[in-house]
């Protein structure tokens, strides 16, 4: 009789399975780019771009699944709702996105500096 799957096991099954289906799509995106290149190779072509360029970030999200995962489980569960907001933001007022981000980078820098700092003068 076989023992029942353990919940990290069903976890892990379901992430290989989200990260198939991205493999799929971006090879899927990758080969339709090439397959309309070969029929028209006229690069102005709007769904050859598209197609092109969505294929090349999934297949950088394939690769960068494992690591993303790891870094989501020590993010706080707010931190998308902020990114959101700040997507919403910046699109509603584009002239704005500059000081925004801004800030954001240099928040982002100086808590960098700031745990680097911490962790090299503990004894």
């Amino acid at each position: 009789m076989e023992k029942p799957a353990s919940k990290r096991d069903a976890t892990l099954a379901m992430y290989n399975f989200k990260r198939a289906v991205v493999g799929g799509i971006s090879l899927a995106c990758i080969l339709l780019a090439v397959l309309l290149y070969i029929a028209s190779p006229d690069l102005n072509n709007v769904l050859l771009a598209a197609t092109a360029r969505i294929g090349v970030v999934m297949f950088a999200i394939w690769l960068a699944m494992p690591q993303l995962r790891g870094m989501m489980a020590k993010l706080p569960s707010v931190l998308p709702v902020l990114a959101l907001v700040f997507v919403v933001l910046c699109a509603a007022r584009p002239s704005q996105f500059r000081i925004i981000g801004s800030l954001l980078v240099v928040t982002t820098a100086l808590v960098g500096i700031s745990k680097w700092i911490e962790k090299i003068s503990k004894p």
